[in-house]
């Protein structure tokens, strides 16, 4: 991934993640892992291929997997980002981490970028995530149908 080719990079960064999969939580949290996690970080604010920024982004998702509350330290630095891609991968580590439990902080923040975030893919990655809160009780997500139904008449059709 350091060599700064886009290609391995985005294979390199994706391959981390698929390894450390749901490997955030409170029992598996070590320095090792500590370290991984700020390394990758790091890198994604330094290296100029959008391909890897993305891969590292999907990456840091995957690490917080069913992780819940341990992974707001990481969701909070990645949507005070100024580079949309990273705010990106903040919506996937919501959904990721709060996946299939209808979480409703969790859902505010993906309601809240949906509509206020400047691009439109950290917009479209929100509405998906909502998806992925909800995937093991569909019925929850019938709860906010009033909310979702006002989006359906946004301008964007990136909401829409």
């Amino acid at each position: 991934m350091y060599g700064d080719n886009a290609i391995i990079g985005e294979a390199a960064a994706l391959s981390i993640g698929l390894i450390m999969i749901g490997t955030g939580s409170k029992d598996m949290i070590t320095q090792d892992f500590t370290q991984i996690v700020e390394d990758l970080y790091t890198y994604s604010t330094q290296t100029h291929h959008e391909k890897i920024v993305r891969a590292i982004a999907m990456s840091l998702a995957m690490i917080v997997y069913g992780t819940e509350v341990y992974a707001e330290s990481l969701i909070e630095r990645l949507v005070k980002e100024k580079n949309p891609i990273l705010r990106y991968g903040a919506m996937y580590c919501i959904g990721l981490a709060y996946a299939g439990t209808g979480n409703n902080d969790a859902f505010r923040k993906l309601i809240k970028f949906s509509v206020t975030d400047g691009s439109d893919d950290v917009r479209r990655a929100a509405l998906i995530n909502i998806g992925f809160l909800h995937i093991r009780d569909p019925e929850l997500l019938l709860e906010n149908v009033k909310v979702l139904s006002l989006l359906s008449e946004s301008y964007n059709p990136q909401v829409r």
